[in-house]
């Protein structure tokens, strides 16, 4: 199972998505990619910060389409097991001198308790997390 960071979803909604993305996300079994409510959390927050106006409420109204239709049923919460994931990632990556983020300490930490790989744009925020990472922007096109 695959958790898809929010780069990857960030991705596919340009004009223009990265083609090895592309050819990534469809050598995937669509049952097999999750998404967490951080990255949804994420992705709204950037449409809303968007100027009012026709493409805001396009990329408002795809990605409300993509998760209620592609994703509907996989959907990940930030948990009790997450939670208690992320206070330990957090700590290592701080006692490590490479803090993270928020969202990104809560993304890695529902990776972790769900046992799932991680893909990332941003494999060096997540090293030393205990995850399994593979990222869909080196995927051969």
């Amino acid at each position: 199972m695959i958790l898809l960071d929010t780069n990857i979803i960030s991705e596919l909604m340009k004009v223009r998505p990265s083609t090895q993305v592309i050819a990534w996300l469809d050598q995937q079994k669509s049952i097999h990619l999750f998404l967490s409510t951080i990255t949804i959390a994420e992705i709204s927050c950037g449409i809303n910060n968007l100027p009012k106006g026709k493409r805001r409420k396009q990329l408002e109204t795809a990605f409300m389409q993509t998760i209620a239709v592609s994703f509907k049923h996989r959907i990940l919460d930030f948990d009790l097991a997450a939670a208690y994931a992320y206070g330990n990632i957090m700590v290592q990556r701080r006692k490590a001198g490479k803090p993270l983020s928020i969202p990104d300490g809560q993304i890695a930490a529902i990776a972790y308790a769900q046992e799932f790989i991680l893909a990332t744009r941003n494999e060096r925020d997540f090293i030393k997390c205990g995850l399994q990472i593979v990222n869909p922007f080196d995927a051969p096109s």
